[in-house]
């Protein structure tokens, strides 16, 4: 088979598509024709130094075909999906609903899990609350965005000002990262994924009792805020670490899709041997929606 491999870490160009032997599924795994891949930041991660091993096929999830059933699924979690074929154990896959395209599964795992699990299961954002994401042009901002206003909320986003039209597509009021008026937001619930360029403006827009959730800092980690903006609020800052993926949050996801409530969006899709390019435009933030990989 066909896969994008990854013998040493470095630029985009060290991805390379080369022919490997059919992965063997092992106990409890079972073989996915895979139709489109996800690339995620993660996936950039290990190519520009955190992978250990190799040779590797970078890629955790996709959507494709069982081969032992012929199943449309979609796989989260799994392994080597930059490839045309990837074994993975059967309690990463899951049924595909009818009318969800292979391209659109592949791009929703990690964002919008990350998404819920931040939103949903730590904030409680409720129907009628306010949220405000920062960064909210990146694809879990995205994701932040797209899941609050399926859930009823009211949506602020910052981004650069050439990303606010798809911000506004999604349902949100896009705003500067220096607009005034972030300070009156009383938002219940802010989404900050930056850091120290962003934190000190998250904290000032929460409202009484309000949620600050934070996956980390893709800039400095190293905040600066006024702590009696906090206290006299009563609000609380949370990190979530990193997101699980319980089969039924992954499940209900695939059913808000599937219903039309949700609204991943590829903006680029590019054939296998084009990996390195995947890895290229996202590092250069010159893509506002996803991009999906195909075999």
């Amino acid at each position: 088979m066909k896969a994008a491999v990854l013998h040493e870490t470095g630029p985009p160009e060290v991805l390379r598509l080369e022919d490997v032997p059919d992965p063997e599924p092992g106990e409890g795994e079972v073989l996915v024709q895979v139709e489109a891949a996800g690339v995620n930041r993660f996936d950039l991660n290990q190519r520009a130094g955190a992978a250990s091993s190799f040779p590797l096929i970078l890629g955790g999830d996709a959507a494709g075909t069982r081969a032992d059933t012929g199943e449309r699924v979609l796989v989260t979690r799994g392994k080597g999906s930059n490839a045309e074929l990837m074994a993975v154990p059967e309690t990463s896959v899951y049924a595909l609903p009818a009318g969800v395209e292979a391209t659109t599964a592949a791009s929703l795992p990690v964002p919008y899990t990350t998404a819920w699990w931040a939103l949903v299961d730590q904030a409680e954002l409720e129907p009628g609350q306010t949220l405000l994401v920062q960064g909210g042009s990146s694809s879990t901002g995205q994701a932040c965005i797209d899941l609050a206003r399926a859930r009823g909320a009211t949506v602020y986003a910052t981004a650069r000002e050439s990303a606010w039209g798809r911000l506004k597509e999604l349902g949100a009021e896009a705003l500067a990262y220096d607009d005034p008026r972030l300070a009156e937001l009383q938002a219940n619930v802010v989404f900050d994924p930056i850091g120290a360029r962003t934190f000190a403006q998250s904290v000032g827009a929460l409202g009484q009792d309000g949620r600050l959730v934070t996956p980390g800092a893709v800039g400095d980690p190293n905040v600066s805020f006024n702590v009696w903006a906090l206290l006299g609020k009563r609000a609380r800052i949370q990190g979530i670490g990193s997101a699980p993926a319980p089969r039924e949050t992954v499940e209900h996801l695939l059913e808000l899709v599937a219903g039309g409530e949700l609204h991943p969006w590829v903006e680029r899709e590019l054939p296998l041997g084009d990996a390195a390019e995947a890895h290229r435009l996202i590092e250069a933030n010159e893509v506002l929606g996803r991009v999906v990989l195909r075999p």
